[in-house]
């Protein structure tokens, strides 16, 4: 049976040979369960978040620079990840059980690795040595071989493993002072929250996971729970009859910014997977309606699972785009985006993000707000959310709707960006708009 390691390698060298566009389908294919497919997903997901990075500290060790070898370039990547970043696991496992993976080099591979391990010292970092010392946890530091650049964008882009331009662009847009919470967010596995279903409480939530052996606590919000370790929730008796959904604060937040109630009609412009169209649908009960929408057949499958799942079935009407109604109460447009505000889940977009990325987005994104103006009723709301924290696609493309013909009947409510923080919540942008009861139609 392959190990974890093993799995986790040859994602990455599907992902790298253009065979897998998303590291989650090369993992899922090889069939590992429990702790092993975790770890799996772990090394994976985690070489690809920290890959810019690791190729530092792995430059400033090879003396002629990194292989050319994509699969040893790879199998170093991995060792370095565990050595750095995997708490607990000794450095010779780390060492041997990758080095293993390999049939040629394996000399020149566990020479590099064991030169990491060496380099890591059980300290504080020093705080003002940022460019030489790279805190890995509150008591272990990596002596690194390779300075880091003295220019802070520079520096963290390298530190959290992030194209320059993009860092460069939040510095621009939100300042040095915020820039490290970003760049670290971008970085750090993010948690996973568990929204309980409006049929149920918390407390109950609770019970039933640790019953099953799933350690969970309360989170801020009245209705989330974090997932903090032990066996996973979706293998268990309440993640099958619908008790919960997956959703970080932030996502949960634009369902909420919809003003909906019961009785009401409301469109899910872009409802895959479902879990907005889940919060909407539990807020129009009884009477209401939640038209579900999504351009993609597939997606729509996936939608109508968790809508099933979740018992929603009476409440949600899942359509193609062309069988949308008009003059409904309120549309939520949760358009696609740049995803630069969810980047640790994301982990594959870092390598796609170019600077031409956003003007590209930004005007799919205008379109889909007009549409969205166009479906609601006078004095309907539409809302508009991105999981993106960049200006172009937030609040330039809210301005641009209300300078259009489809705007002009619209008042900007509310807008808000949450920046992400690493252990709390990811990043995303919320616009509230209402149309006026008075002027024609949104086209006129």
């Amino acid at each position: 049976m392959a190990t974890a390691r093993a799995v986790a390698l040859q994602a990455l060298v599907e992902l790298d040979r253009g065979r897998a566009s998303r590291l989650r389908a090369a993992l899922d294919a090889a069939g590992l369960e429990g702790r092993e497919q975790a770890l799996a997903n772990e090394l994976a997901h985690g070489v690809l978040r920290r890959e810019r990075l690791l190729d530092h500290v792995l430059e400033g060790l090879a003396e002629r620079g990194l292989p050319r070898d994509p699969r040893l370039r790879l199998v170093l990547r991995l060792g370095a990840y565990q050595l750095l970043f995997v708490g607990g696991m000794p450095a010779h496992a780390a060492v041997n059980e990758t080095v293993r993976l390999i049939k040629g080099n394996r000399g020149f591979a566990n020479a590099v690795l064991r030169q990491i391990a060496r380099r890591i010292e059980l300290r504080v970092a020093d705080p003002t040595a940022a460019t030489t010392e790279l805190p890995l946890s509150p008591t272990r530091t990596l002596l690194l071989p390779k300075p880091l650049p003295e220019d802070l964008a520079a520096r963290l882009a390298i530190e959290h493993s992030l194209p320059d331009f993009l860092v460069s662009r939040w510095r621009q847009q939100f300042g040095d002072d915020a820039l490290p919470g970003i760049t670290a967010a971008a970085s750090t596995v993010p948690d996973v929250y568990l929204r309980v279903s409006a049929a149920g409480s918390r407390d109950q939530l609770l019970a039933a996971l640790a019953a099953a052996g799933v350690s969970a606590e309360r989170a801020l919000h009245p209705r989330l729970l974090r997932w903090t370790g032990g066996e996973s929730p979706f293998g268990t008796e309440a993640f099958r009859l619908g008790l919960f959904a997956v959703q970080d604060p932030t996502a949960l937040a634009a369902a909420e910014a919809v003003p909906c109630g019961p009785g009401d009609r409301v469109v899910d412009l872009c409802a895959a997977p479902g879990t907005k169209t889940g919060v909407l649908a539990e807020r129009v009960r009884p009477g209401g309606t939640v038209f579900a929408a999504d351009p993609d057949a597939r997606r729509r499958e996936r939608i109508a699972e968790n809508v099933q799942r979740l018992g929603l079935r009476e409440v949600v009407r899942i359509v193609a785009d062309a069988d949308l109604p008009t003059d409904v109460d309120a549309v939520l447009a949760d358009v696609p985006c740049s995803n630069s505000g969810v980047l640790a889940r994301r982990v594959e977009v870092r390598r796609r993000l170019e600077p031409g990325t956003f003007p590209e987005l930004a005007a799919l994104q205008l379109t889909i707000l007009e549409r969205a103006a166009g479906l609601v009723r006078p004095g309907g709301h539409v809302v508009y959310s991105t999981c993106s924290i960049d200006r172009e696609e937030n609040e330039a493309v809210v301005a641009r709707l209300l300078e259009t013909a489809a705007g002009r009947g619209f008042e900007l409510l509310t807008q808000a960006t949450t920046l992400p923080q690493a252990g709390h919540h990811d990043g995303g942008f919320v616009a509230v708009l209402r149309r006026g009861l008075s002027g024609g139609s949104p086209e006129g």
